[in-house]
Formats: structure tokens, sequence, C-alpha cells
């Protein structure tokens, strides 16, 4: 299409305008790119259920159903493949180079013309995102192509009247907190950067580093994902419930006269390269209802994500304060080139999500997005344009509320209220705009001194801010040191800590003598250990009650340190031990690459003494095996933080048989002063986010000497557990629906500690053709009741579930009932139903719910009916220790009806005694 410059009619040197395009809408292009296997995969046995067809204009992508046979086609504007460069049958290889042609190339372009870009990648944890966004060293990824680009184009500028600049931002989303990547992270604010409004959007106040070349790029890069290896190590959050924004701003400006003239024109563009977190199935069976509504408080950028884009799709107004990476992106989601790349796996086993991607991209490639230049002509003139706007905007405002409150005299209003909560919103984000003009005027100002000095001042700042760890290439360093493991591989070995010759000091920072490696995580305490690196040997000595491991063992005394050696410090730091020239005398299991993450973790599983009711740990699968490890140590640190907290709360792991998926699981058992509960692993893991928030509160008073104070009030207090617990499961088996037969049952509730809790009265009821549920006479038509379940298949059955009662056991609760607003949920069909809560506190709370259901019965189906259950839960509030006070029967209108029949069938008995005792009186 063309390009149309308009400029308004009689404009002079010195105006303002904007450069727009002609066409003003652009779709959101989507990639969709699938990677090799990895080595999970590839020890299931997993097959490749996905292919794809490049065509002249866009392109397909084919999925089959793996228990089917079923071929599905989506259509999108680039297919990548990268499975296999052999395999023609996957569709046309495309390497790094071909991504980059493709979708990097045309990105820099839109950049220097002035447009906005936004690059996202999604998709599953593991499907190869960071691969695509950021590569490998010798494979490099879109973003360091695209950058490195965009200095090779700013180094043929050869006009002195042109000037161009170039700065990077780095910040992550965790838990809907933002932090700067780039800076140190003691300075980072307790709750996180919050973003205030500019004339071109949201934005954050974070460290904004100069960039001269693409060398200076490179630094951010190895920073940020030190800094993200340290808070990780640090608090443990999962790698995949992070989003990470990269944002490249660009900006040429045209000076009149030469280097030192007045800027007369401005090109600005923003990149903003988005590698979002791993969009995690929520739809499994252990993982919805209450557990769903938990793990979106986790995953809420994402679900906001989908919304926006689902509104910009249907032409409605995107709620883009619904999350912080949606504000941080609304500048470009509204106003820029939008660029989805979809990553996915091409495994068997990984159908659910790899359709669930590319759902996703279906439903982004109908967004159309407005796409301008952003060109100003005499920017300082339109900045005070702007602010003088935004006065009057301001005096108008105070102009209202004084009328508006003038003709109450001293009496206040509700409107009143309002209208001043109103305006003090708008005078903070006023306050903001000003601000961000000033900022902006700043920078219109400064000279080539000015940017070089700040970068030199970022990079001394960064240069102390990683506790002693180094960021020197590997390759160079020649004396024993630690690299750092991580879980997530591209994080793995980017912090380098080298050992000098004597003594080395490693421990948490703040005290009197500063260590000489500073750690402030989890289970790191003053004086944590100590190495001595003296005549070729290098010795660890762990300081009295410090938590150190070698090769998965805990330490106590002095222990020597190999080639390869795996050491963990405290709770959640990982390292390779790594001594230059000594290989030959390391650990003799491992190749060149040395141990990874999931060994070091696995031998801890391995080696520990496990106080938990299962099997021993040698003898588990691998799979459980990583479970279980991971859950130790998450377990573990809960249970520090709570020792920091001075929390009279404990945590353990409970390993179970999982009713829903049949699979080995764990759950968490929790004690505290109000008693004992289990938590599932999903809870869990909300509730640890929340303790690591708390702690790192917790920490910054420690490390300011100042006193650390608890956060008030049952609500924000994350060791307050008020949520409904789940008592127990129950099973219940669909075998009558096969026949079509009426099935009533008292299905015992399990809990998840195995024993039962009492039971639930629940009935299948057949349907006929009109709903009812019968009794039909002998050889009614109406009867849907069939000799064989054969006859059912390929038709449609009606069915109702009725939950009448939950009756606890007396025995295992005692006299007093802890139980009080029960409710129940099913699942059947994949579909969760929820009963409402019985009020008040009953041994017998009274269900009294009945909902219809409709199946097609094809071949599958009629094998579930055959031989499958209904999985019931049975939830509640829990207190720990009720006093009879506190407890109010509800009464029960069956029980009471039963009771009075039975009284009244006893009362006729005993009429009839009397009668014939008068009658044998009479005779004798």
């Amino acid at each position: 299409f063309f390009r149309v410059v308009f400029v308004p009619k009689n404009t002079l040197p010195g105006d303002t305008y904007k450069v727009c395009l002609a066409m003003s809408e652009e779709s959101v292009q989507v990639a969709v790119r699938m990677r090799v296997f990895n080595g999970r995969e590839k020890e299931a046995g997993a097959t490749r259920i996905v292919r794809m067809e490049q065509l002249l204009k866009g392109s397909k992508t084919y999925i089959t159903n793996p228990e089917t046979g079923a071929e599905k086609v989506f259509e999108y504007d680039y297919s990548f493949q990268t499975f296999d460069e052999n395999d023609t049958s996957a569709g046309q290889y495309a390497s790094q180079e071909t991504v980059f042609e493709t979708l990097g190339r045309p990105v820099m372009v839109s950049a220097l013309e002035g447009r906005n870009v936004c690059l996202f990648a999604y998709g599953q944890t593991g499907a190869g995102k960071s691969f695509s966004m950021l590569g490998k060293p010798d494979q490099p990824g879109i973003i360091p192509r695209t950058c490195n680009a965009i200095f090779d184009r700013v180094a043929e500028e050869s006009d002195p009247c042109y000037e161009h600049c170039v700065s990077i931002q780095v910040v992550e989303i965790y838990c809907e907190q933002i932090n700067d990547l780039l800076a140190n992270r003691k300075t980072w604010p307790d709750h996180g950067h919050k973003p205030y409004l500019t004339n071109h959007g949201y934005v954050v106040d974070t460290v904004k580093k100069p960039c001269f070349q693409y060398s200076d790029i490179n630094e951010a890069f190895t920073f940020a994902d030190g800094n993200r290896s340290v808070g990780s190590h640090a608090l443990n959050p999962e790698s995949s419930r992070a989003h990470t924004i990269y944002t490249i701003s660009y900006e040429r400006k045209k000076r009149a006269g030469g280097a030192n003239g007045k800027v007369i024109e401005t090109v600005v563009a923003k990149l903003n390269l988005v590698d979002l977190a791993g969009s995690e199935r929520t739809s499994v069976a252990h993982t919805a209802g209450q557990m769903l509504k938990e793990g979106n408080a986790i995953n809420l950028s994402l679900t906001a994500l989908g919304s926006c884009i689902k509104s910009l799709s249907e032409g409605k107004k995107p709620q883009f304060r619904d999350s912080k990476l949606t504000l941080l992106l609304q500048g470009s989601m509204t106003n820029g080139r939008v660029i989805m790349i979809a990553a996915l796996s091409p495994a068997s086993i990984c159908f659910d999500e790899t359709m669930s991607t590319l759902r996703f991209a279906d439903r982004i490639k109908q967004v159309k997005i407005k796409v301008s230049k952003n060109v100003t002509l005499d920017p300082v003139a339109d900045i005070k344009k702007a602010m003088e706007e935004m006065k009057a905007q301001m005096q108008a405002e105070i102009d209202m509320l004084i009328a508006k409150g003038g003709g109450h005299g001293h009496e206040k209003s509700e409107e009143d209220d309002q209208l001043k909560a109103k305006l003090k919103e708008q005078q903070e984000e006023a306050e903001q705009m000003r601000l961000a003009y000033e900022n902006r005027l700043r920078e219109l100002t400064e000279t080539a001194d000015d940017r070089h000095k700040a970068a030199a001042d970022i990079k001394d700042m960064q240069s102390k801010a990683l506790g002693g760890a180094s960021l020197t290439n590997k390759a160079d360093i020649k004396v024993p040191h630690l690299r750092n493991l991580h879980e997530d591989p591209r994080l793995c070995e980017t912090l380098l800590y080298t050992f000098k010759e004597g003594t080395t000091l490693i421990g948490r920072g703040g005290s009197d003598k500063a260590p000489d490696m500073e750690f402030n995580g989890m289970g790191i305490i003053r004086n944590h250990a100590e190495v001595k690196w003296q005549d070729g040997t290098v010795i660890i000595t762990p300081g009295p009650r410090s938590r150190s491991l070698v090769n998965g063992r805990p330490i106590e005394g002095a222990t020597e340190l190999k080639h390869n050696f795996r050491l963990w410090l405290g709770n959640n730091y990982a390292f390779r031990f790594v001594y230059p020239g000594k290989e030959a005398h390391g650990d003799p299991q491992f190749g060149s690459d040395g141990p990874d993450y999931a060994f070091a973790e696995q031998e801890i599983a391995h080696n520990a003494s496990l106080d938990i009711d299962v099997p021993a740990a040698q003898n588990m699968p691998k799979e459980t095996l990583i479970m279980l490890s991971e859950a130790l140590k998450k377990v573990e640190q809960a249970n520090m933080i709570a020792k920091d907290l001075g929390r009279n709360t404990e945590f353990e792991v409970k390993m179970f048989k999982n009713r829903v998926s049949g699979q080995d699981d764990v759950a968490v058992t929790v004690k505290s002063g109000k008693g004992v509960c289990t938590w599932r692993w999903e809870k869990f893991e909300v509730k640890l986010s929340k303790f690591a928030i708390e702690w790192q509160r917790w920490e910054r008073s420690e490390a300011a000497n100042a006193r650390y104070e608890p956060l008030k009030g049952e609500k924000d207090d994350p060791f307050v557990d008020n949520d409904p617990q789940l008592v127990g499961e129950a099973d219940v088996w669909l075998q009558s629906l096969a026949n079509m037969m009426e099935f009533d049952c008292d299905a015992p509730v399990i809990s998840i500690n195995s024993t039962t809790e009492g039971y639930a009265k629940v009935s299948l009821l057949p349907c006929d053709a009109n709903g009812g549920t019968g009794p039909w006479e002998d050889d009614d038509p109406m009867d849907p009741f069939v000799d064989e379940p054969i006859e059912l298949l390929e038709t449609t059955i009606k069915f109702k579930v009725k939950i009448s009662a939950v009756v606890f056991d007396t025995n295992k609760t005692g006299s007093i009932c802890p139980y009080s607003n029960v409710w129940c949920r099913y699942v059947f069909d994949n579909q969760w139903t929820e009963t409402p809560p019985v009020k008040g506190t009953t041994f017998n709370p009274n269900v009294g719910f009945e909902k219809e259901h409709s199946l097609y019965v094809d071949e599958k189906a009629l094998e579930f009916l055959k031989t499958g259950r209904m999985i019931l839960q049975v939830y509640a509030d829990v207190r720990e220790n009720p006093t009879s006070d506190e407890v109010e029967e509800e009464p029960d209108p069956e029980l009471d009806a039963e009771i009075e029949k039975k009284k009244k069938i006893l009362a006729d008995l005993e009429k009839e005694v009397a009668q014939k005792r008068r009658l044998l009186a009479a005779l004798l």
C-alpha cells in the first residue's frame, strides 16, 4: 500500500503535526513455531502430531488428535517448522535466520520509521518461547538480531544533523508486581513499581540504560538474566510465572544547522518484546472450581491479555487496567504493529496444551490495530502546548467543583464526594503527566556526553548489585568458582562466583564484616559458610546452624569440593563447582556439560530420609521423584519463611493417589495454633508466592535494621486460611446409566488422608424423552431402560444427578460438628458442577440439589458409562476446635418427617397391643 503524509494547510516550520499512514489499521500478524522433542517427550515415546504448510499467502498448521486420529487445520500468517531439517513431511524447515528475516527485519524497519511494535511470545512452559525470542549464543533469536540490525542502520548515518538514541528497559511482572531487572534488587519498592500515565500510555519509572552499540544491549540482557537468577534463587518463583518485557526505545532527532542546533523533528518508536509466562493448563480436573479461582490470581495477566484481545477483535473497549501487563502494553496494542509467535510442542503427549495454544493464536489474528508514525515537528512546542492544555483542564475541573459545592452551603453531598474523588484522581494523573513532560524536555536537551555519563553510572551500580557474582565469560575464568544452576536453562550458569586464594566468606549481607559472596535468600544466615582455597584444594566449612548440602547430602564439617560437585546453600541456591585444570579429579559420572538443575534436585530426594507414607525414594518413577523433590524444597522454604516471620505454622509434604487423575500426587499438611488442615498442591503454591512477597518485606526490614511490621487483618495475612476446605471425595459409579436404570447410593466420602469422613446420598435418575424420571409401568414406551448398552450408541441420553444430603461420621468428628456451610461439586464429561452451600452447622446437611445432564453416546462415552465413575467432592468451612455454643443444628425436614412417621407407627403398635391385652383380660 502507499504511505501518504498529510500536512495541515499553511503549516509553518515549528508547527506540530503527526505523520500518519493512509491505511490506519493492520491485523495482528500471527506466526506459530514448533520445536524439537525434549527429553521428557523422547522418554515417553511421543510421536509428532503437528505438520505445517507454507503457502504463497499465509500458511496452514495441522494437528492430529492422537486418540481419534482426527486432523484439524488452522490458518496463520506464518508457520515455522523447527522440528527436523530433514523431515519434509513436517513442513518446510525454518532456521533462526528465516524467522528473523520474516518477522524481525520488518520490526526493525517499522521502528526506524517511527512505529511502535509489540512482539509477543506465547505458549506452554518449555514450548520454545525463549529460543525464538533470545535464542542461544550460537543461534541468536529475534531480539538480539533486531537490535543488531538497528545499530547497523544507525552506523550508516552520515548526516551530522541527525542524532540516533537507543535505550533499553527490562521489567518482569510476577504476581502483579512490576520489578526492574536492570536495578539493584535492594532498591526495589516493597510492592513493585507503579505505572503512571503519559501521553504515550502507561509506563514505569525504571532504569533506562542508554545504548551506543549492540554490546550495550547484550550487557543489559546478561545483567537482567543474572538479576532474575538471583531473585529466583532468593525466592524460588516459578520461571513460568513471571512475564518479562524488554522495551527498546528508539529516537531520531533532527537538529537545525548541525549537531548543536535546535531539535526541529523527532521520530520516536518503542519495541516491546514480551516473553510471556507459561500458559499453564487450568482446566484439568484437580485445578478447576475453587482451585481455578486461586490459580487465576497468578495467571491474571494472561487472563486479562486474552480478554483485551477478545474485546479488540470484537470492536469493544478493552479493560487494560485489569492487569499490570495489559496496562504497560496498552500503547503498543492500540497504536502500533503487533506480532505474536505461538511456540508449541509437536508431541502427542502435549496435544491438549498445543491445541490450547493454537486456539489462542487463532483468536488473536482477528484483531485489527490502528498504526501511525510517531513523528513530531518542534517537539518542545508540542510538549508546552500539551502542558497548557493539561493546566486548563485541571482549572476547569476545579471551577466545576467550586460551582457544584456552592449550592449546598456547608453540607456535603454524595455527588460532591464523588466529584472530589474524581478530581483527586485526575490531579494525580495530571501530576504524573507533568513529570513525564519534564522528563521528556530533559531528554530532548540531553547531549551525547550526558547519555554516556548515565550509562557509566548504571554500569557502576550494576557491578555492585549481584552480591559478588561475575558476568564474565565462563571460558575466561581460570580459578575455582561456582556456577549457578537453574530450572530455566536460559538462566543456568549466568552467575559466576570466583574464589580467592585463602578464605572466602559466604553469608547474608548487613553484618559488620561484609561477606565476599552475599546471598540474602531463604535459609541463608550471616557467616553461613567459609571456603578455603589453599595448596590446590578447596574446602567448604558450614557455619553453625546453617544449611549447606554437597551432592545432595547435608554437611556439618569441613568438606572438599571437587570439579562438578553440586553445592546447595540455604534452600534455593544451587551451584556446580568448577575447577579449571582439575577436571580429571572431579565427579566422573558427567561429561563435558556437567550436572544440571534437575539432577541436583533429584539427588536430594534420593538421599533424604523421607518421613512420609510412600515407598523409598530410590524406587519411585522419575516423574514422581521430580515432583517429590520439588515439593520437599518448596515446603522447606515455607517452613523457613514461617520461622523468619515468627509464625507458629508448620508445613509437611503428604503424598496420596489422586482420585481424579489416578496418578501419584502431593499435598501439604498445615499445622498451626488453630489445628491441622490439608492443602492441595495448587493452593499451597498460591500461598507460597504470597509468603515470599511477605518475606521480602521482612528481609528489607532486616537489611535496614528496621522493625518488621506484620500485616494486620485476616484478609491480607497469607498465613490465615478462611477458604472452604476439601473434606473428602466420593466415587459414584455410572454403570446403571449404561442400561438407563435408576441408582441410589450412599457413597463414602474419603479424605485426602484416606479416612472415611461420612457418606453422600446420591441418585442417578434416567430421563425419558420429556425429561420425566418415572416411575414407568411395564412396557411403557417412555421408559428409557435398555437391555443392552449397545442400544444407546449414537443416541443422546438425558439423566439427573440428585444429591440429597451429606452425613458426617460422628465417630470421626466427635459430638460437636466442625463443618459449616457445606457444598459439593462433581465432575461429569470434564465439566464441574457446584451446589449452593447449606447454611449453618450440622452433621446432616440437606443438600437437596438436582440437575439434568445430556450426553451424546459414542463408543468412548459408552465405555465410560459402563466402567467409569463420577467424582464428587465435599467442601466445608472447618472450625478446628468448635464449642457447643457455636454450633446450631439446622433442621432437617426429611429426617424430621422420618422420625414423625416412625412415631406414628409406634403409636399404632401401642394401640394394637393395648387392645389385645383388653381382649385377653375379658377371656380370662
